[in-house]
């Protein structure tokens, strides 16, 4: 007598109205999907863009290693256990490692550098993104190349990738009012530094 230890994915009915519902895209996902992988994909993919673009200031490194993230996630996400799944913080420790290894291969060295970003208006933000958006491009990579790792990794994580105070505090592994302080610092150093540029 042989017991099935895997569920065929033609078994698995999760009803989706809600396209919304993240946690049944991520089931189903897990369960090989992947049309469910393609709306978690629509939805993070600017994010995850943006984090790879600031990590490389180069468009055609930041879509091969958004790509790569998005790739290694479909590959990995049936071995996740729902339960600890945050899926926005999780992309961003895949993309983070793409990012250290994009740059340990030396293939950065290679990366076209262009200066020009699309500008990401949103009509909803914040006093913090207006005050980066109001600050030149050039200004503001100079400015956050000053600050520490921790600082910058920070920033770039709530402002530039768009994650929330919990997200960002799993990715770096810290609590949520760790990354409230270090956000809180690194906004204020990173002003100090504007002004003096």
């Amino acid at each position: 007598m042989s017991i099935q230890t895997s569920v065929p994915t033609a078994a698995i009915h999760i009803d989706v109205a809600d396209e919304d519902d993240e946690d049944a895209l991520i089931r189903l996902a897990q369960a090989g999907d992947g049309a469910a992988f393609g709306r978690l994909y629509d939805r993070y993919l600017p994010s995850i863009y943006r984090y790879t673009y600031s990590k490389t200031s180069s468009r055609s490194a930041a879509e091969d290693l958004t790509s790569e993230t998005f790739l290694r996630a479909f590959r990995a996400i049936a071995r996740r256990p729902r339960a600890q799944l945050n899926f926005a913080a999780w992309l961003v420790t895949i993309a983070r490692n793409v990012v250290i290894d994009h740059h340990r291969s030396g293939w950065s060295r290679l990366a076209i550098v262009t200066d020009e970003v699309d500008p990401q208006v949103d009509d909803a933000i914040g006093p913090e993104q207006a005050a980066l958006a109001s600050v030149s491009e050039a200004s503001l990579r100079t400015a956050l190349d000053r600050l520490p790792e921790d600082q910058r990794e920070c920033l770039l994580l709530r402002f530039f990738t768009g994650l929330s105070i919990n997200e960002t505090a799993i990715a770096m592994d810290r609590t949520d009012g760790a990354v409230k302080q270090l956000q809180f610092r690194a906004t204020n150093r990173l002003r100090r530094i504007l002004k003096d540029l």
